[in-house]
């Protein structure tokens, strides 16, 4: 199941909970000594249909606590069905660092900014990166087009209707904390050019999936380690290790360092790519959802993901695509691809609730919008032309 499936709340999940709530120890941090390595903030925007897994994920966290070096301690806020709390996680146990009396709005900026920044001051560090735990639909929102990740119903339910933050708001936000080793999206749809264009300044690598994610996101019992100590490949191999088959995930890292000169690079061949009285056949490129925009289903729900390698190596001349991917190769760190994977949107194009991969060979490991005459009356043609990435890549000169 992927994270856009509505998940039942199960007896055995509510019993894991609690063990998890009150198994805590006295470790709590001296906020006076600053810890001389990595802390890991997990941010669990989990008030809409995946607070089931929620526990799922902290339980992983829990248990795999053996394999957090010394200097190291993992910071969780997580906000579900229950009240808002903030958790420390150490090699030594597990302990409860802050309960919130009241209800949260974790898609709010403003609390996500209070929440974090409080981290920040309660746990010095001299590194630190971040974990994005929800819901994502990448550059744009399939409820109120709008840029976003993380999803609150203020409901304490698992409803998926509510607040969503803006990628321009998390960038915002984020201006507001250290620089981070890296920041990873554990949620759909986030490992997209238009994202990156975005968050880069505040990191050194974005690491997540320009496709959806299976249910239970990433396998912490697998990667604790390499998310404590930043090791970026790490993260990616085994984050992917935990899924084959038809339920596999496609991930890849995204060098920050890297990205203004992949941004400049790409720019000299956006206009003379994707001119719009003169658009190129898009047929054979990668796609990541089938059945969003207009292209295989009436849902049209948001503009489809495409892959940005597949669809270079289709629009470029052999000359400026071995250019182009050279920039590629230098950018995008190890993708990780699958045969296929699991979609919640039942598509004709892959039957049943599967995505596959058609160009294995051009697979890129990030998503890039396309636009669409069709898109216009859906604004989402517009809402493109207010991402960095439409400024940096040269689209103006499109005249999309």
């Amino acid at each position: 199941m992927t994270r856009n499936i509505k998940l039942i709340l199960t007896t055995w999940c509510m019993a894991l909970t609690t063990v998890f709530l009150f198994s805590c120890d006295d470790n709590m941090p001296n906020p006076d000594e600053k810890l001389k390595g990595n802390t890991v903030i997990v941010y669990m925007g989990a008030e809409n249909s995946l607070y089931s897994l929620s526990n799922l994920d902290l339980d992983e966290m829990r248990t795999s606590r053996s394999s957090i070096p010394e200097d190291c301690q993992v910071v969780i806020y997580r906000d579900a069905e229950l009240k808002p709390a903030i958790f420390h996680l150490t090699k030594d146990g597990i302990s409860t660092w802050r309960e919130f009396p009241e209800e949260q709005n974790s898609a709010d900026p403003a609390t996500m900014k209070s929440i974090l920044q409080d981290i920040v001051k309660g746990f010095p560090s001299e590194k630190y990166s971040l974990i994005l735990w929800s819901h994502g639909s990448g550059w744009i929102d399939e409820a109120s087009n709008t840029r976003a990740i993380i999803v609150d119903n203020q409901k304490n339910s698992a409803d998926d209707t509510g607040l969503w933050i803006s990628i321009s708001q998390l960038s915002n936000m984020l201006s507001s904390l250290p620089h981070m080793e890296y920041i990873m999206f554990d949620a759909c749809y986030m490992q997209s050019i238009e994202v990156a264009a975005e968050l880069y300044p505040h990191t050194d690598y974005i690491i997540g999936s320009p496709t959806e994610i299976p249910g239970n996101g990433a396998p912490y019992n697998l990667i604790m380690q390499d998310l404590c100590t930043a090791d970026i490949q790490g993260i990616v191999d085994g984050y992917a290790s935990g899924y084959t088959g038809s339920s596999g995930v496609l991930l890849s890292a995204i060098s920050c360092k890297d990205l203004p000169d992949f941004c400049t690079g790409t720019a000299k061949y956006i206009p003379k790519a994707f001119p719009k009285n003169n658009m190129p056949k898009i047929a054979g490129i990668q796609i990541y959802a089938p059945a969003y925009g207009n292209t295989d289903s009436k849902q049209g729900i948001m503009p489809v993901p495409y892959d940005m390698r597949s669809a270079m190596f289709r629009v470029l001349s052999n000359e400026d695509y071995t250019a182009w991917e050279a920039l590629w190769r230098k950018t995008i760190l190890f993708p990780t691809q699958a045969d296929s994977w699991i979609t919640k949107y039942r598509t004709s194009k892959f039957g049943s609730f599967h995505c596959k991969m058609m160009d294995p060979e051009h697979y890129g490991g990030i998503s890039m919008n396309i636009p669409n005459a069709e898109y216009d009356s859906k604004g989402w043609n517009e809402q493109f032309q207010q991402t960095q990435w439409y400024e940096k890549a040269n689209w103006k000169q499109t005249y999309w």
